[in-house]
């Protein structure tokens, strides 16, 4: 996709600049403005910037390709945006991407990714058996109900979370296994202008899951779930056939079957919150802490905003008792962004610190406002984890935050920690 592919919204902006706040409170929301504080690095700005582009009106290069690339792509302004062209903004952003990319203006750690990815098939540059190190056999099987798609960041970064996941799992009786053959799903070339490079992935990791045969696909990754769910079927047209589903589990989406696809029909692609949403229903399972705790829930960008799963992580949350849900005052569509997202963490490293930390902030002004200690900060993105993990890190070596309080885990991290306590 370049910009031709979506000229037709590229004049619907009237630079209102309601993208740059959260409509009608006036709280800030787009992480690149609240940096920068010049126009061609909000929504508005780069939408104009790929009208003139498109008109010829200038050339591009490099100095407007960093800008491009200085942005999260959380789409907190989609949601601020009163305008149709809210609903096409990212779209146009990623078009820019593509169109830099082409170009030959990048940024150097987004071209790392493709480069390692194309080699060993995850954007960490490790070697592929690294996944599985530590990993019992029996978790691979030639076929199960449920396929675990793991993701690079829980495999290669974040083993605690891989192996808390497996736990619960087991804990809860699933059919389930993990898939040796795994590759990364291509989010991060997606969101960094490297579509192309990602195709191979994307037909990789269909035919696996068509060969495994299962009905359920669950990630713990947020950026994986989106890929799978959302944009395999946008950008390649892969996994089309998946069902998708109502709070109430009623069919509300099915797209027609597709000939290369017949071996994934009817399969549904699930973010982990979503199953453990279902499945602690479905086993009453009753979950209690053995004593009174706060936490505070993180929305993250690809999970929610751009997927629209906001309510089944605060429900699995209700579900453990003893444990209460403290709201930040920007949460589900108007949540700020971790600030990890879209090459930022990789390409503007100190910038990503600080998007994080204004997060973490947030929540130590509700502890101040109400007077309370929020014991933990829940992400279900091991991404946001790490990302808001580093800003907590950071704010306790600057002297800001107790070592006691806004711990970042993982929701599958707390009801292991509850189940252990019970």
């Amino acid at each position: 996709m370049g910009l031709k592919d979506v000229k037709e919204w590229l004049h619907y902006c009237g630079r209102c600049n309601s993208c740059k706040y959260i409509y009608r409170v006036y709280e800030p929301s787009c992480p690149a403005f609240e940096k920068f504080k010049w126009e061609p690095y909000t929504s508005s700005g780069k939408v104009w910037i790929a009208r003139d582009l498109f008109e010829g009106k200038y050339e591009l290069s490099q100095s407007i390709c960093d800008k491009v690339f200085a942005c999260t792509l959380c789409g907190n302004c989609t949601i601020q945006c009163q305008q149709e062209i809210g609903d096409h903004a990212l779209d146009i952003f990623e078009a820019l991407r593509e169109e830099c990319i082409e170009a030959g203006y990048t940024i150097p750690a987004h071209l790392k990714f493709r480069e390692n990815v194309e080699e060993l098939q995850n954007p960490y540059g490790e070697k592929h058996d690294k996944r599985w190190e530590g990993i019992d056999d029996k978790y691979f099987k030639d076929s199960a109900e449920v396929y675990f798609f793991v993701g690079c960041t829980t495999s290669l970064r974040n083993k605690t979370l891989f192996s808390n996941i497996l736990k619960l799992l087991d804990y809860l009786g699933v059919d389930f296994t993990l898939a040796r053959d795994e590759w990364c799903c291509g989010s991060p070339l997606l969101t960094t202008g490297q579509k192309k490079s990602a195709k191979f992935l994307a037909e990789h990791n269909t035919d696996l899951i068509a060969k495994l045969g299962a009905k359920t696909v669950i990630t713990a990754c947020a950026g994986c779930f989106r890929t799978l769910h959302s944009q395999y079927p946008s950008k390649y047209g892969l996994l089309t056939n998946q069902n998708h589903f109502n709070a109430n589990k009623e069919i509300v989406e099915k797209t027609k079957d597709t000939e290369n696809e017949k071996d994934t029909k009817n399969i549904r692609v699930l973010h982990i919150s979503q199953y453990l949403n279902e499945i602690i229903d479905k086993k009453n399972i009753k979950i209690k802490h053995p004593k009174e705790i706060n936490v505070t829930y993180h929305d993250p960008c690809h999970l929610g905003r751009h997927v629209g799963v906001f309510e089944e992580p605060r429900e699995v949350l209700k579900k453990l008792k003893g444990v209460h849900l403290i709201e930040m005052p920007r949460n589900r569509d108007n949540a700020w962004c971790c600030g990890a997202g879209a090459g930022v963490k990789s390409g503007f490293k100190d910038w990503a610190l600080e998007i994080s930390e204004d997060r973490l902030r947030e929540a130590m002004q509700l502890q101040k406002t109400q007077d309370i200690n929020i014991d933990y900060m829940i992400s279900t993105c091991p991404f946001c984890e790490r990302n808001l993990s580093d800003a907590r890190k950071s704010l306790i070596d600057k002297g800001e935050l107790s070592d006691s309080s806004l711990k970042v885990i993982d929701l599958v991290e707390l009801i292991n920690l509850v189940l252990k306590q019970k």
